[in-house]
């Protein structure tokens, strides 16, 4: 009897199986599943290009209306400005048709999408709490895009410890671009000190030591002409007047002379390789001397000894 039973479970369950195959077989020759589903693949198809066209027109307004926007040839500001705010416009463009995208193609396959964003904003409101880093982000970002505190093209600081040019400013995320090349992303709600060397103009502090048996009158001369030299040569880089601030300190083996020029945002650098340049090339036309560390070879002591002395006497 035990046999007997097995072997009608056995069967049974074969049948079923056999059953659950052919109507497998059967969902997959039906003609009209595969044509509502090319239906929908085609409108997905159609939403997904319609969009991307969208998109493509609206950043393309977008663009053209900030390239149409009145800004001074040499209004550097203005014009960083101007992309920062161009690429933030865009890139909003994109997320927006982006969600809208997905939440129509669930749409062509039966998903409640009323539902879904009612759900999303519950689930929004629980996940906010755990993602508290990303919103704090988020909401420092706007504030440093509303507040200009930096854009594009700025050479900034933050947190006293990355430094580079501005290539991206993000709701979420600041790229930065280092002067070898190295690129640098850092979350918004991460800086808390912002030193912006594009703001407002620039000053370059150079300091030449010069040997202490010159004399202070002549060597003050000297400088004040190299620096109307580098003034004429350079008019396009100096704003104003070199100034000399005068002795700047007493070193081991120089006094030391300081000169600062006013130049245009960030090229303080450029501006002090130039002076340095021009102010040691002048010092040696002057025949001025800069000092510089000395090894002095003594030789041996070559008098006779005590002895030998004492004998030739």
């Amino acid at each position: 009897m035990a046999s007997q039973n097995t072997e009608k479970d056995l069967s049974t369950v074969a049948d079923e199986t056999i059953d659950s195959v052919n109507q497998f077989v059967e969902y997959f020759k039906d003609t009209d599943m595969w044509i509502g589903l090319g239906i929908k693949l085609a409108g997905v198809a159609l939403i997904i290009l319609g969009l991307y066209i969208a998109t493509r027109i609206l950043t393309t307004m977008v663009e053209r209306v900030f390239t149409l926007r009145k800004i001074k040839e040499h209004d550097i500001v203005a014009q960083r400005q101007n992309e920062t705010l161009l690429k933030l416009a865009q890139n909003t463009i994109r997320y927006v048709i982006g969600l809208i995208m997905v939440l129509t193609v669930l749409g062509q396959f039966g998903v409640n999408i009323a539902g879904l964003i009612a759900s999303a904003g519950v689930a929004g409101l629980a996940i906010s709490f755990g993602a508290q880093s990303l919103v704090k982000d988020v909401i420092t970002g706007a504030f440093i895009i509303f507040e200009n505190q930096y854009k594009n093209g700025d050479y900034v600081n933050l947190n006293q410890q990355v430094d580079g040019t501005v290539i991206e400013v993000g709701i979420r995320t600041t790229k930065l671009k280092g002067l070898n090349g190295q690129v640098t992303i850092i979350p918004n709600g991460q800086i808390l000190q912002v030193t912006n060397y594009s703001l407002e103009n620039s000053v370059a502090v150079v300091d030449i030591g010069v040997a202490y048996e010159e004399d202070m009158s002549k060597v003050e001369q000297a400088l004040k002409e190299i620096a109307k030299t580098v003034e004429a040569r350079y008019h396009d880089l100096f704003i104003k007047p070199i100034d000399l601030a005068g002795v700047q300190s007493l070193g081991p083996s120089e006094v030391v002379y300081r000169l600062m020029a006013e130049v245009p945002p960030t090229q303080h650098f450029a501006a002090g390789r130039i002076l340095h340049k021009e102010l040691k090339a002048g010092l040696d036309e002057r025949g001025i001397e800069i000092p510089y560390p000395r090894t002095v070879m003594m030789p041996p002591n070559s008098a006779p000894k005590g002895g030998e002395a004492e004998n030739a006497k």
